[in-house]
């Protein structure tokens, strides 16, 4: 099974909407994670402490997102 390479991260604050351009985030404590999809629609992912979303967004907001701030990681 192949793994997937990224060549950067970068911190997402998770109390304000923070705009961006990420292969798949990753999040350090359970909760939900709302993002605009590269396509341009709105989704919630519900997530696990210490799991990765292999999702391509471009913008993570604060309002439904619940993940703590500073628990969540960007990845390009």
């Amino acid at each position: 099974m192949a793994y997937p390479s990224y060549l950067s991260s970068q911190n997402i604050p998770t109390n304000a909407d923070t705009e961006g351009n990420w292969k798949a985030l990753y999040a350090n404590s359970a909760g939900d994670i709302k993002v605009r999809m590269k396509g341009g629609m709105d989704e919630v992912f519900t997530v696990a402490a210490s799991q990765l979303l292999p999702v391509g967004c471009n913008k993570v907001y604060n309002s439904g997102t619940t993940v703590s701030n500073g628990n969540l990681t960007g990845l390009n």
